[in-house]
């Protein structure tokens, strides 16, 4: 199946499909459509943002507040029959923490004489460096994200002529837990 990378270039690529019950709706704040889909459990879930416009990425990570997450996430609460397409994707991020930390305004963490005395009885002791990796895999096994794994995948339902979800183009996606939503992962794809 074809991802548009751009309105003017595409790619073939694999894409998953699964038909089922999901939660789905509009968010006209951030010009995209979203689809949640719950895991095992139901405590957690994938929720793609997926832009009116194969070039709306751009407006959406711009306009993705706190307020306008909240109302696009409330928004997706009708269940709806769904033909559901996504491509098969990996993300990975590696972030030097240490200059973001000192940009905020904590700088003796990483000076001899910093005071670790809450986290640690040994003395002289300071942080020379702090790193983040992120990565989300996503494939037909399921979810990898962070250090949390999930998988389901449910017809459930009577049958009925379904919506199409089909995220062929940019798009956001979260991993989401709890009531109210805590987002533990965020995360975009631009180019496959």
């Amino acid at each position: 199946m074809d991802f548009h990378e751009t309105s003017s270039a595409s790619k073939k690529v694999d894409m998953m499909s699964q038909k089922g019950r999901f939660r789905m709706g509009h968010s006209r704040r951030l010009k995209a459509s979203t689809l949640r889909k719950s895991y095992s459990g139901g405590k957690s879930s994938m929720v793609i943002l997926l832009p009116d416009d194969v070039e709306g990425l751009k407006f959406l990570e711009e306009n993705l507040t706190v307020d306008n997450l909240s109302s696009a996430l409330r928004d997706a609460r009708t269940v709806n029959d769904v033909e559901f397409y996504l491509p098969k994707f990996k993300v990975e991020r590696d972030m030097d923490l240490k200059a973001v930390l000192q940009s905020l305004g904590i700088k003796d963490l990483f000076l001899d004489t910093a005071d670790l005395s809450g986290i640690t009885e040994q003395k002289n002791v300071s942080f020379t460096d702090a790193v983040h990796k992120a990565f989300a895999d996503v494939n037909e096994e399921g979810t990898e994200a962070a250090a949390a794994s999930a998988f389901a995948m449910a017809r459930c339902g009577m049958p009925s002529k379904p919506s199409i979800f089909k995220v062929d183009h940019p798009f956001m996606f979260l991993i989401v837990a709890g009531d109210p939503d805590v987002v533990l992962f965020i995360g975009s794809v631009r180019r496959l």
